[in-house]
C-alpha cells in the first residue's frame, strides 16, 4: 500500500501570543470596540498572512476589523496608524511585535517538525 503524503502545514500554529498587559495598554483610552477590531485585525494577521502583512484596502481593512461604515474612519485612524499598532512597509500593514512572535513560533515549529519526521523516519527504517 503506498503511503499517502500530507502537504506541509504552512503555520506554525493556530496559537497566536497575547501578552494582555501589552495590549490593554495598547487600547487603553479607547472604547471596547476598538479593542475588539484591533484583535480581529491580529488575529487575521497572524491566522491568514502568517504576518507577511495586510493589504492596503481600506474595505478589506474594514471587514477584517468587523466596523460599521460609519465608523470606519476614526477606527482605522487607530487601529491602522502607522506608528503604534499597524505600521505600513512597502504597501502592506504589519504589526512588528506580532510578527516577530510569528518568526519565533515558526522556528519553535520547524524544530519539532524536523524532530518528528527524523523519528518517524527511523520507525519506517526498522520496518
Amino acid at each position: 500500500m503506498e503511503r499517502m503524503k500530507k502537504e506541509p502545514m504552512k503555520k506554525p500554529s493556530a496559537y497566536l501570543p497575547l501578552y494582555g498587559n501589552d495590549f490593554l495598554e495598547a487600547i487603553s483610552g479607547y472604547e471596547d470596540a476598538v479593542g475588539m477590531s484591533y484583535l480581529r485585525a491580529l488575529w487575521h494577521y497572524w491566522s491568514h498572512t502568517g504576518c507577511t502583512g495586510l493589504p492596503e484596502d481600506d474595505e478589506y481593512l474594514r471587514r477584517v476589523c468587523g466596523c460599521e461604515r460609519a465608523d470606519w474612519a476614526r477606527m482605522r485612524g487607530i487601529i491602522f496608524d502607522d506608528r503604534y499598532l499597524f505600521r505600513l512597509e512597502n504597501g502592506a500593514w504589519h504589526q512588528p511585535r506580532c510578527r516577530k512572535e510569528w518568526a519565533k513560533s515558526k522556528e519553535v515549529f520547524d524544530q519539532r517538525s524536523a524532530v518528528g519526521k527524523a523519528a518517524a523516519q527511523k520507525r519506517w527504517e526498522k520496518g
